[in-house]
């Protein structure tokens, strides 16, 4: 019967070649229930008038469009169930199930030793999979390599006709590549399999679901996730109901922090092995489900969400090895040593020799960057299965984040050895191997990489800024954090955003400057060109925060919370919010969408929403400054001392502060609505907003239309609510655009009156500045300085302000203030030429000659052909020679 069926598809789909189906059909979350659609190939195939009704049976069950009427046996009731990833169903019981269907179900349950027996005397490729997949998972695997032996000699010496033969072949070849390594004797190499698969799709049999579905999961196992998508994607077109390719979407939207699109797809699941009709059964479990949950909740750092995700497919099936991996990597997340040891030690009785727990354990504490405690399980796991390239690669990667560079080399290149199509691996490894050409400055706390040339010039002159940054942030002064790491800092010049990205995640594209790991921080060099993605940049207010970073990391040994170490390391810039983010926080306050402690964090890594990350970081600030007036400048100091031993936040809430999340989210909002009115950035309780007003007179008015918020509506209503920021506003915006940006003394004084109201409002003092700096007088010119000080101070990508400013103090003969400002501007802007000209000027006026030496020598390596920057660095030179 199969065989024939095989050859009517052969014989359908070959005149296909020249129509191919439409494109795959991206998921979006509100279509996932209903699945993709139907291939129109499959859906013609099972309308063709030549089948029969038992083929047409066959079919539907293999694309799983099956109805209730096509289970008419156990072995398709058994073959259904287990598409469906319901494991645990009794139709896989049946003994009238085929053995290789029961023998699947007994390995997925944790019943290795089951499997093996249910496959006495069966010599298919599947069930030679099977079988070796099963000694694999009770740690036998010189016995699993040698049973795959003759699924290799089949796969390299014959051409399989059946096409999910084909695709069990590949399954087979992958966990001999997880044994011997993509490279290691017998066919484990990524490009054979991957050719092998791509003929089974593009020629034996262009409806094969298994071999699209194989493909993603070995696409997925490579870090090429986009790919393992669409390939995922795709076998959900040709099998609706296919639970295992949801679950590689699943686990991928995983990977990317999709949380909400993982929880989508663990739903999908759900539905899944919840079948109606002749398949309903009372366990509706789906493993596969709570696997994706709790790897979700493992990721967002709620290893207690995680076991709990856990907790129905282990009291179903206690010995489903997923399931105890993922428990011993949770209570190694939650610190939780102890019963860390018991559930490695529960693994191990039941797969003595595995490596599998050990290599969850040492992957989940790598990503908590544990860096001390991670090496000791990943390491472990290498020594049970030298050639598995996944807990290589993981270590790798750590040692390239603690900074560890030699180790990081030495495990990169032994898993490109084994696995040489590993994107992050590959990438990773060209890093660490290019860095070795870079050049280092070194203090007493820090260390600077840079590439050698240009980027010398900004490198040296870091270290006594950094110096600087250290004693701010891990000093004993107000707000600091009173701790200092047990190692210098790596600080990373990279010299562009690709040299950044990867140094930060294995991959190219990342949308930020910089980033700290602990021990290391990355950036990108701040200037613009070819390659860069962020321009000039205030790095020393970056690298305050981020080493805010490091700081917090060391002094809660990795298990700070991650909206409290960005909410830390936003609080110790020391620098004003501007109005943006002063609107965004009054919005969200405004309208009830503040978040909670759990969506918080994941804001930070996948936002819903364009302003989700933005206000991530801000509300947290706002939290943090929250705590430190409220309870202390220590209790933010004391919650992490609380976090470092390992005590889960909810509980060092109750511990320092007293109060539970949900109280201190109660306050806080109280909290903020007072600081928002102290801002003018929210009216005072019965002071009514300017639509409101406006409706009241408009309901007294005969001509309502008549109202609107003109100049007379402003002048009365001031009357009666003189301080009011809006009105202030708008009077002062309507003005000026009455008056054409030249403003005369009514405007000056309408724009000081809404600055006043309204400080963090930056409209008056862009406009005051203006209108000062185009005086002819000095005395009024000099008016704008405190409306450019005020921008200055929330500027983060320019140096125009800081260079204004220092031409200004230098018309006022404030050499001190020209000096700071002249030197703001060449740190934001630190390739900049004129900035630097302007700097080196200001620092021989004021007998800086060091700084001046400095500047000019840094313009002689920006722009080396121009004769006049050696000229006058001779010049000082001699100047310097000739003081006493």
């Amino acid at each position: 019967m199969r065989a024939r069926l095989a050859a009517i598809v052969l014989l359908l789909v070959a005149p296909l070649a020249a129509a191919q189906d439409a494109p795959p059909v991206q998921i979006r979350p509100r279509e996932r229930d209903a699945g993709p659609p139907l291939a129109p190939a499959v859906q013609r195939l099972l309308e063709a008038p030549y089948l029969t009704d038992d083929e047409r049976k066959e079919l539907r069950l293999k694309h799983g469009v099956w109805t209730d009427a096509d289970l008419d046996t156990p072995a398709r009731r058994a073959r259904a169930a287990l598409v469906l990833g319901a494991i645990a169903h009794p139709a896989l019981d049946d003994p009238g199930a085929d053995a290789e269907d029961r023998a699947e179900a007994l390995m997925l349950r944790g019943d290795p030793g089951g499997a093996i027996e249910a496959l006495e005397g069966l010599s298919t490729i599947r069930a030679i999979r099977v079988r070796a997949e099963s000694l694999a998972m009770l740690g036998r695997f010189d016995e699993a390599d040698a049973a795959i032996e003759p699924v290799v000699d089949r796969m390299l010496r014959t051409r399989l006709d059946a096409p999910d033969e084909v695709s069990e072949g590949v399954r087979a070849l992958m966990l001999r590549a997880k044994i011997n390594g993509s490279q290691g004797a017998g066919g484990g190499d990524f490009r054979q399999m991957a050719r092998i698969l791509a003929r089974v799709r593009d020629e034996q049999d262009r409806l094969s679901w298994s071999a699209r579905l194989v493909e993603a999961e070995l696409l997925r196992e490579k870090h090429n996730n986009e790919e393992a998508k669409a390939a995922a994607i795709e076998a959900l077109r040709y099998n609706p109901r296919c639970a295992a390719a949801h679950r590689v979407l699943g686990d991928l939207s995983v990977d990317a922090f999709a949380f909400d699109a993982a929880q989508q797809f663990a739903a999908q699941l759900d539905t899944l092995a919840r079948p109606e009709g002749v398949l309903a059964w009372r366990g509706s479990l789906s493993h596969m489900a709570g696997l994706v949950r709790a790897r979700a909740r493992l990721r967002q750092r709620d290893p207690e969400g995680a076991e709990a995700a856990l907790d129905p497919t282990l009291a179903a099936l206690p010995d489903q090895r997923e399931a105890l991996a993922l428990q011993a990597a949770c209570a190694a997340v939650a610190f939780r040593y102890n019963s860390m040891d018991r559930a490695i030690e529960r693994y191990e009785a039941l797969s003595p020799g595995s490596p599998d727990a050990l290599a969850a354990v040492g992957a989940a504490l790598a990503e908590a960057r544990q860096y001390d405690a991670a090496p000791e399980y990943l390491a472990r796991a290498i020594e049970r299965l030298p050639n598995w390239s996944t807990p290589i690669i993981d270590l790798g990667l750590l040692e390239v984040q603690s900074g560890r560079d030699n180790q990081a080399r030495r495990w990169l290149a032994r898993a490109i050895e084994l696995d040489p199509f590993n994107v992050r691996a590959a990438n990773s490894l060209k890093l660490v191997n290019d860095l070795a050409a870079f050049e280092t400055i070194e203090s007493e706390h820090f260390v600077v990489r840079y590439k050698p040339g240009v980027d010398a010039v900004m490198a040296r002159e870091m270290i006594p800024v950094l110096e600087q940054i250290h004693e701010r942030v891990a000093g004993e002064g107000p707000h600091s954090i009173h701790h200092e790491p047990a190692q210098r800092t790596l600080i990373e010049l990279m010299p562009d955003h690709a040299w950044f990205s990867v140094r930060v995640t294995g991959m190219p594209k990342v949308h930020t400057m910089a980033a700290a790991t602990g021990p290391v921080i990355a950036m990108e060099a701040p200037r613009e060109g070819r390659g860069q993605s962020m321009g000039p940049y205030d790095w020393p207010r970056v690298i305050q925060h981020e080493y805010t970073h490091t700081v917090t990391l060391s002094r809660t040994r990795n298990r700070i919370p991650h909206w409290f170490t960005e909410a830390a390391a936003v609080y110790l810039e020391e620098s004003p919010r501007d109005e943006q983010t002063w609107r965004l926080l009054a919005a969200v306050h405004a309208g009830g969408r503040l978040f909670n402690l759990e969506n918080i964090n994941i804001a930070f890594v996948r936002p819903e929403l364009p302003t989700d990350r933005q206000q991530a970081y801000a509300q947290g600030h706002w939290m943090y400054q929250f705590i430190a007036q409220t309870w202390g400048e220590d209790a933010p100091l004391k919650l992490m001392d609380r976090y470092a031993i390992g005590e889960p936040e909810a509980s060092a809430f109750e511990t320092v502060l007293g109060v539970t999340p949900i109280e201190l989210l109660a306050r806080f909002e109280s909290w903020a609505a007072e600081d928002l009115v102290a801002h003018g950035m929210r009216l005072p309780e019965g002071v009514p907003t300017i639509p409101e007003m406006l409706d009241e007179e408009r309901a007294d008015a005969e001509d309502p239309a008549s109202i609107q918020p003109d100049t007379a509506f402003v002048s009365r209503r001031l009357e009666q609510f003189p301080g009011h920021p809006d009105l202030l506003g708008l009077r002062a915006e309507r003005l000026v655009d009455e008056l054409g940006g030249v403003l005369d003394a009514g405007a000056v004084a309408a724009l000081e009156a809404y600055a006043q109201a309204k400080p963090v409002a930056e409209f008056p003092h862009k406009q005051l500045a203006r209108h000062f700096l185009l005086a002819e007088s000095d005395s009024v010119r000099a008016r704008a300085i405190p409306h450019l000080e005020f921008l200055d101070a929330r500027e983060q990508r320019s140096g125009a302000y800081a260079i204004e400013l220092a031409r200004l103090y230098v018309w006022r003969g404030a050499w001190g203030e020209a000096s700071a400002k002249a030197e703001r501007a060449t740190r934001i802007a630190p390739y900049n030429a004129p900035y630097r000209e302007f700097a080196a000027r200001v620092a021989i006026k004021t007998e800086r000659y060091d700084d001046a030496q400095r500047h000019l020598a840094a313009l002689h390596e920006l722009e080396p052909d121009r004769e006049i920057h050696q000229q006058r660095l001779d010049a000082l030179q001699d100047l310097m020679a000739a003081k006493p």
